[in-house]
């Protein structure tokens, strides 16, 4: 009896997850749609944006610098590390620090954005898209004229080099 009770919460429950799996993949095929003509356009190879955290590695690669991607990985695992230790232990410095470091990433993500928007020939208006609707505006650069503009900070290291 208990169970033709709950029955219609259970129905609901499924309706929610299934809207959230369908937006979840039309989300994810917008970034990898993108990502992948993206790639191409820069020369690498389109599969790897269908790799999550790889597709990640190679967007700094082309538009910053790969060491940045391992730091925010750290800064990623250094947050959620001692958010879950201060909830455990009941320290809200380990929090405090914990939503400091979420800080961190968030601009280290606002970095990531505005070089990926330099890097196919954009300003500052693409690096609020490409940040609050990346997957709108990844398909946006991928799939249309924009023109792969090269990494600065590889440009600006082969000037130093060269002088």
């Amino acid at each position: 009896m208990l169970f033709v009770t709950l029955m219609p919460y259970f129905s609901s429950l499924s309706m929610e997850i299934g809207w959230s799996v369908a937006l979840l993949l039309i989300y994810y095929i917008g970034i990898a749609a993108g990502l992948w003509k993206m790639f191409e356009k820069a020369g690498e190879q389109g599969w790897k944006a269908l790799i999550p955290f790889y597709n990640t590695y190679i967007l700094y690669k082309l538009t910053w610098q790969t060491k940045m991607f391992w730091i925010e990985i750290a800064v990623i695992l250094g947050a959620g590390l001692l958010y879950t230790l201060g909830l455990g232990t009941m320290s809200m410095l380990m929090i405090y620090i914990a939503y400091g470091l979420s800080i961190v990433e968030a601009l280290i993500q606002g970095c990531l954005c505005y070089n990926i928007a330099l890097a196919y020939g954009h300003g500052f208006g693409y690096f609020i898209g490409i940040y609050l609707l990346d997957f709108i505006f990844y398909p946006i650069i991928g799939f249309g004229s924009s023109q792969y503009a090269g990494n600065r900070y590889e440009r600006a290291d082969s000037y130093h080099m060269a002088h």
